[in-house]
């Protein structure tokens, strides 16, 4: 009886943990509409933990360049997914692109030398 019992045991808990991910609090973001600006596409692209900017063709969307906004770390005793922080918003600035992310926390992209720097949100207009 307690070979059944340990069985039973080891197979709610293969179950519990295969289901844990299905059990995600996430809801996924909004998509954020893409800039385009002299032929070519400023879209915000990631995963939550690593954000992006890509830069492509406006004309046959082939990739120009991407570069890293900012990483998120990520605390193993928390739940991954409601740590994930992603772009909300982009806009054009003269020769940067202002990026603004769910935490209201804006970095600027020189889209000359594609540095990335924080920097303030006065560029956006505040949330109400």
């Amino acid at each position: 009886m307690d070979v059944l019992r340990w069985k039973l045991l080891v197979a709610c808990t293969g179950v519990a943990l295969l289901a844990a991910p299905a059990l995600a609090k996430r809801v996924m973001p909004k998509p954020v509409s893409p800039i385009i600006s002299s032929g070519i596409q400023y879209s915000a692209n990631g995963d939550g933990r690593d954000e992006y900017v890509v830069a492509a063709n406006a004309t046959d969307g082939k990739e120009l360049w991407k570069v890293k906004v900012f990483h998120n770390h990520i605390k193993f005793w928390i739940e991954e997914d409601v740590q994930w922080v992603f772009i909300t918003d982009l806009k054009l600035a003269g020769t940067s692109l202002l990026v603004r992310d769910e935490r209201a926390r804006c970095y600027s992209v020189n889209l000359k030398t594609k540095a990335t720097r924080k920097t303030e949100c006065s560029g956006f207009v505040k949330d109400n």
